[in-house]
């Protein structure tokens, strides 16, 4: 059975917001936090299954999308991106490609777990180089602004 688009962003809602508070966010950015999650696993979804995008491009293009709302967010509500950040990004983690590749290789089916394995090893790259990406483009966005602030 596959979940739709609204049951995505509500369940991604709720565990990026259950996420955020063990991680002991600030209370006012525990909203924000979950819809910035539900916003990065729907156009994960969306991707995945109805544009039928491979998963390591999905995880890309869904933490950028993810992480430039973060960095939007950090500014408006002057804290930390990885505030958001941090908790939005948990519904994209591969960990059940982790168990079930771990699983395999415990039940002796080495071909199939290193394969799983190597899977969520390219999702969890992805959204790294997702994140960077993004923080990157903003960190340079930010010095050239400095830049011109300081030569007036």
């Amino acid at each position: 059975m596959v979940m739709g688009l609204y049951e995505s962003f509500v369940y991604s809602f709720l565990a990026t917001i259950a996420f955020a508070a063990l991680f002991q966010a600030p209370k006012r950015t525990l909203i924000i936090s979950g819809v910035i999650g539900a916003i990065g696993w729907v156009v994960f979804v969306y991707l995945r299954q109805h544009l039928e995008y491979n998963s390591f491009h999905s995880n890309f293009i869904a933490t950028m999308a993810l992480a430039l709302v973060c960095e939007l967010s950090a500014r408006i509500f002057k804290q930390p991106a990885t505030v958001f950040l941090i908790p939005g990004i948990i519904p994209l983690v591969p960990g059940l490609g982790m168990y079930q590749g771990m699983k395999q290789i415990i039940e002796k089916s080495f071909g199939d777990g290193v394969n799983i394995l190597l899977t969520a090893g390219t999702d969890a790259a992805a959204i790294a180089l997702g994140i960077m990406f993004t923080a990157s483009i903003f960190r340079v966005l930010k010095i050239s602004a400095t830049k011109k602030f300081w030569n007036k």
